[in-house]
């Protein structure tokens, strides 16, 4: 494996500028700069001492040559560059983070690339066959990449016996030689097949007419990317009709990534965002009909239906010819305990020393109280605003926090948007979440706080699409909305968020309320807390490449209350404690003199009657009790 991809992890793209600068040096440049801006890791020009190319009778009288010679020579003399030209463009590139090199095409230009500090060789297609110019290059004990166009299996495997004979250290390039490559020749399949003969990377060196064939030849497992770019297609010259534009080399890059980020692990990812549709899209089993204690099941009492909030029609054969030992009405969800013989569920009882509560919805929260928690969070649905009625008969001892909705009328809500529709529709949900919360609160005698319930909201700032974005824009409008809300009798906490996180069934982009340092300066202004959600900060470090602990320390000051969850990649949010990134007993030390009240939030924990809450909270004392030490109670 050649040592490029030891130090250079993803697809390596390579901007071949080649000889498109047309001889002009400050064209060279620009093509150089646009290049890095648009997203190469390399860039890369063509080296020639015509004389040591090209036999002394052709130089003196071209017209001795084919008609495609006497072309290209012409070309190659109008876009001919000296060594000075090029140790010039060499140190312009410095100031860029990107490798800049080049293509020798005789010794000469080899052995002064090397002089000159070039870190990289490309051989072109010209040079493959070329053994004595492959042996110089091959001895400067640099990676070396190599077209294959203009050559036939039989050539490539010669070649490839040869380098490796000399310890070589090279990755290949598929190719098609053609100026502009018709997408019927260029035959992609055999990247594959290449690489399975030699042993070695190969990567694609396209001259398509746009990039679609690039993108596939990164699906069929092309590292390194090689596409000339230039400044106008309709130029003359030799390459610019199989070239890239700046603005095209920019977008193909753009979607190289994403083809390389779609492409993912040989395993089948069950993703957070499917889990969640699951529950909304799949079924589960239920009772068919209303069913008396003792009966014995057959495949006629069994139903399946939406949403999937109990066992997996997979089980079917579980429950046929078992009796229950209770009754069930119709469209009773299925759990195994149902059955005679089956254990019943104790009630845990955890011995966690922080202030700890469980999360529900609005019609089932009380479903959670026989844990006896310190605390209920109940995160509404924006229908629950709408039809709430009032009802004070259950009293429970328990704190309560409140989630506001993300969405209000179907829509998502953004306290951060230019549009004044969006913040009119999320300024109305939040003003009833609070007149909810207020009244809720007659039901709970745990509150130890005279200002009232918690209420955590999102902030917004999301897109569709990935956006650059005003972000102080989006904090002074944020600020002003939520300045402008009547929340008397509750504590508003804005919660951090993750940088990709799942809005209508799939995946979004978020702006702001992510780096710590924002958020820290955010609460300083409005003398708010927050809410620290775990796992979309160590979602966001992640994708930011910050740590954990230097996000949790700037915002220590500001966190009123937890949402605790394992985290991984930049998108795995609300995972099993254990199952993600987080080091919870790190995050915990930092913790430790908080007492501001914590819920897991397992996505789907509340299934199977909380079993991934349950699960979450044995994980979690046993870390506590590991930190160790009774923690201060603080209420901010």
């Amino acid at each position: 494996m050649s040592s490029l991809f030891k130090t250079f992890k993803g697809v390596y793209i390579i901007a071949e500028v080649g000889i498109n600068h047309n001889g002009n040096l400050g064209e060279a440049k620009k093509l150089i700069k646009a290049a890095v801006e648009a997203g190469a890791n390399g860039v890369k020009i063509q080296v020639r001492d015509l004389e040591a190319v090209y036999t002394k009778a052709v130089l003196d009288d071209p017209l001795k040559a084919e008609q495609g010679t006497q072309y290209i020579l012409h070309e190659l003399k109008k876009a001919h560059l000296t060594y000075d030209d090029v140790k010039e463009l060499f140190d312009y590139s410095k100031q860029f983070t990107v490798d800049f090199f080049a293509t020798p095409f005789d010794k000469k230009s080899a052995y002064f690339l090397k002089d000159l500090g070039v870190k990289l060789f490309k051989i072109g297609s010209p040079d493959f066959t070329s053994l004595p110019l492959l042996e110089v290059v091959a001895g400067f004990d640099l990676p070396m990449i190599l077209s294959t166009g203009m050559s036939n299996e039989k050539e490539i495997l010669q070649v490839v016996d040869f380098l490796k004979s000399k310890n070589a250290d090279f990755s290949l390039l598929h190719c098609n030689s053609t100026y502009p490559a018709s997408p019927g020749d260029i035959n992609l399949k055999y990247i594959p097949v290449l690489e399975k003969k030699t042993g070695i990377k190969v990567g694609y060196s396209g001259h398509e007419r746009g990039y679609v064939p690039t993108l596939t030849a990164v699906a069929l497992g092309a590292m390194i990317i090689e596409r000339h770019i230039t400044r106008d297609v309709d130029q003359t010259g030799p390459d610019h009709s199989s070239s890239l534009t700046i603005e095209d080399f920019g977008r193909m890059v753009a979607d190289v990534r994403k083809v390389e980020e779609s492409l993912g692990l040989p395993a089948k990812n069950y993703n957070q965002g499917e889990k969640n549709n699951r529950i909304t899209l799949a079924k589960s089993l239920v009772a068919a009909f209303d069913l008396k204690a003792g009966t014995l099941l057959t495949a006629e009492h069994l139903d399946v239906k939406s949403p999937a909030k109990g066992v997996s029609p997979l089980e079917i054969g579980k429950f046929i010819g078992k009796k229950i030992k209770g009754d069930l009405k119709k469209d009773d969800y299925l759990f195994f305990d149902v059955l005679e013989n089956s254990e019943t569920q104790r009630v845990q009882k955890y011995d966690i020393k922080k202030t700890w509560g469980i999360v529900g919805r609005l019609n089932d929260y009380n479903e959670f109280l026989d844990l006896k928690p310190d605390l209920i969070e109940i995160h509404l649905t924006w229908r629950d605003l709408v039809g709430y009625e009032s009802n004070h008969q259950h009293v429970h001892e328990q704190d309560l926090v409140v989630h506001a909705p993300e969405y209000f009328k179907d829509q998502l809500i953004d306290f951060s948007s230019q549009d004044s529709s969006v913040t009119e529709y999320s300024l109305e949900m939040l003003q009833r979440t609070i007149a909810l919360a207020r009244d809720l609160a007659v039901n709970f005698k745990g509150m130890k706080d005279p200002r009232g319930p918690r209420v955590v909201v999102h902030p917004g700032g999301h897109f569709k699409k990935a956006t650059l974005s005003n972000k102080e824009d989006q904090y002074k409008l944020l600020k002003k909305n939520l300045k402008s809300i009547n929340s008397e009798g509750v504590q508003l906490l804005v919660e951090n968020m993750p940088p990709l996180p799942w809005y209508f069934g799939g995946q979004w982009y978020n702006t702001i309320f992510m780096d710590a340092g924002e958020i820290a300066q955010f609460a300083g202004d409005m003398k708010w807390g927050i809410c620290y959600d775990t796992s979309h900060a160590q979602l966001y470090c992640n994708h930011a490449g910050v740590t954990l602990s230097d996000f949790t320390k700037k915002i220590l000051d500001h966190v009123h209350y937890l949402h605790i969850s394992d985290g991984k990649g930049a998108t795995q949010e609300g995972l099993q404690i254990g199952q993600g990134d987080i080091d919870f007993e790190h995050i915990f030390t930092l913790l430790s003199k908080l007492d501001v009240g914590f819920i897991p939030e397992i996505w789907q924990g509340h299934l199977e009657k909380g079993r991934g809450f349950k699960e979450a909270l044995v994980s979690l004392e046993k870390i506590l009790k590991k930190v160790g030490g009774e923690s201060c109670e603080i209420h901010k």
